[in-house]
């Protein structure tokens, strides 16, 4: 059994500010939906590309709470050397260490909070120079903010306690000074991440083995929630099309809603006619047998399945919120599938009903169930029905000839041509 491929898409819900106690912190929270239900996101990496710094996030932590700084100054002030180490281990188990550094002496001020601001520890002592170590046990499986401040300068990591405890409360005990602190992560995490508010932040969710990116300078507290579309089932809300009388199925391919029949609208006329801007939908059937269009779909040159404009993306002959799919969207539609090396495979219907033997790499997996209707060419000659089946693109290379993808029974390949626009080739529609 093939694994499913996943992808994503994502959107935004916001939510009311979370202040925890601090009314300049943000909080973004990071969650996942597969196939309608909670996807748990193994992992997130967060850059700011702005001031060339990242963190990441590892199951069940899914919270990064932003303190924003005034300015870059900052970075090259006390608060660059004042650092509060992240904590080891993280999540917890039964307690958990947290390493600060200081400067120059000075009172350090330490809150401990659940992330709803309800403060838990607490510590506040005249310290010296140099490293200080600290013993927090949690009470309970939740999400505790550490915020230290010393000299007006705030610093705060975030502690994921995953185990339920009976104790009746936490407990921060201070242990000590030191040169050094064994045990801990050489280089810190968050401690380490600086953001101002309108700065730029990259994020990247990783969820059974794929990854999704977008970016998004957040300036409130934000839910962020990437959605998991399972390719090869029809699409979500859109199981079918119907349209000119007939009704097409549809295939969620990655982030693209496709047909998974090639279009057949219009009226037959014989190969050796030219098809015309006359206001009616005209078609070729290989060898002017309508059965073919039946089983194969249509076949258009391209002014025609255009509806004789020229603009990339046009509705043509599709269905309103439908279009011819781009050069472009053909290539994310191949990208997606490991490349053109392989991506023909996976989209050519299996076995040899239609496809002429041997049907090299044909899996289906992504439920495109490509078919091969053939060729309409010069002179009205029909050809290679079996063999091949040539998609048309909206993108134009020039006056007399546009971008297609090509389909052999003899590869696995998805090839990109360059075509003489008066071919007759088949069409697929993708989602606006």
């Amino acid at each position: 059994m093939k694994p499913k491929i996943f992808t994503t898409v994502f959107f935004f819900l916001l939510f009311s500010t979370i202040t925890l106690g601090q009314k300049s912190l943000i909080s973004l929270s990071f969650t996942g939906i597969a196939n309608g239900q909670y996807a748990q996101l193994s992992r997130i990496d967060i850059r700011n590309l702005d001031k060339s710094c990242d963190t990441t996030l590892y199951w069940p932590d899914t919270v990064l709470v932003l303190d924003p700084i005034v300015g870059m100054n900052d970075l090259h002030s006390f608060s660059e050397n004042f650092r509060v180490f992240q904590n080891v281990p993280n999540p917890i188990k039964e307690n958990t260490k947290i390493l600060l550094y200081l400067p120059e002496s000075g009172n350090v001020a330490i809150d401990v909070s659940l992330f709803n601001g309800k403060q838990v520890a607490s510590f506040s002592q005249e310290l010296k120079r140099g490293y200080h170590s600290f013993l927090f046990t949690p009470a309970t499986a939740e999400t505790y903010i550490f915020t230290a401040t010393c000299k007006s300068v705030k610093k705060s990591i975030k502690m994921v306690s995953s185990l339920s405890r009976s104790s009746s409360g936490c407990s921060l005990v201070y242990t000590g000074a030191g040169n050094e602190f064994e045990g801990l992560k050489s280089v810190e995490t968050s401690a380490n991440f600086v953001f101002s508010v309108g700065d730029l932040l990259e994020y990247t969710a990783y969820y059974n083995g794929l990854t999704n990116t977008l970016l998004f300078s957040p300036t409130q507290s934000t839910l962020i929630t990437f959605i998991f579309y399972p390719s090869g089932t029809p699409c979500p809300g859109i199981p079918t099309v119907t349209y000119s009388g007939q009704t097409y199925n549809t295939v969620q391919i990655g982030a693209q809603c496709w047909f998974k029949e090639n279009l057949n609208v219009g009226s037959r006329i014989n190969g050796s006619q030219e098809q015309t801007d006359n206001s009616i939908i005209e078609k070729y059937c290989y060898n002017d047998d309508v059965n073919n269009c039946v089983i194969y779909g249509g076949l258009y040159q391209w002014d025609e399945v255009m509806q004789y404009v020229i603009t990339e993306g046009a509705k043509g002959i599709c269905p309103a919120g439908w279009h011819l799919p781009t050069d472009a969207e053909w290539t994310t539609l191949t990208t997606f599938l490991g490349g053109e090396n392989v991506a023909g495979g996976k989209l050519k219907e299996t076995g040899t009903t239609h496809w002429a033997s041997p049907n090299t790499g044909a899996t289906n997996e992504t439920g495109f169930t490509a078919l091969p209707g053939g060729t309409r060419g010069y002179n009205g000659y029909f050809y290679s029905l079996t063999g091949s089946v040539y998609f048309w693109s909206s993108s134009q290379n020039d006056v007399s000839g546009a971008w297609d993808r090509d389909l052999l029974f003899s590869s696995e390949n998805v090839y990109r041509g360059n075509e003489d626009k008066t071919f007759g080739f088949s069409c697929r529609c993708v989602q606006d």
